[in-house]
């Protein structure tokens, strides 16, 4: 009986093991997963109302690991305004409408001017500059949509 429970502890830990070893390791990517993409929610959210934050790639990103991670968020998500006003048309048809577009660009622009000219500092110039160009470049390259 000793020896019987020593194989039966023995069976236990090894399917533990090869239990932890194959799905440890995806429920690790899942999580990570689900981390990162709940923190671009996050981010993305503060860039609605902070217009210097990249809010559509950031909930894009949000959309593309909550898909690979978790069905239950991505359709919680999917459910949402900011969904629907940021991300829906750039999922379901891969792009934007020029409104969409100008309505995201340009605010962003006048506040990167505005910070480009009370901001003395020339690397904190270049960084902003190199924001503007990433945003200009992002949306035009961005599919224009009717």
């Amino acid at each position: 009986s000793k020896n019987a429970r020593f194989r039966h502890s023995c069976f236990i830990k090894r399917l533990i093991t090869k239990i932890l070893h194959k799905e440890g390791v995806l429920m690790i990517k899942k999580i990570g997963l689900i981390a990162l993409g709940t923190l671009s929610l996050i981010v993305g959210i503060i860039g609605i109302f902070l217009p210097i934050l990249p809010t559509t790639p950031l909930l894009l990103l949000t959309s593309y690991c909550y898909i690979k991670s978790s069905e239950r968020l991505s359709k919680k998500f999917m459910n949402t305004k900011i969904y629907d006003k940021y991300v829906r048309n750039f999922h379901e048809q891969g792009g934007m409408t020029l409104k969409g577009k100008l309505m995201l660009t340009i605010p962003v622009s006048l506040l990167l001017l505005f910070m480009f000219i009370i901001i003395e500092s020339p690397i904190m110039r270049c960084v902003i500059v190199i924001m503007w160009v990433t945003k200009v470049i992002f949306f035009t390259k961005m599919k224009t949509i009717k």
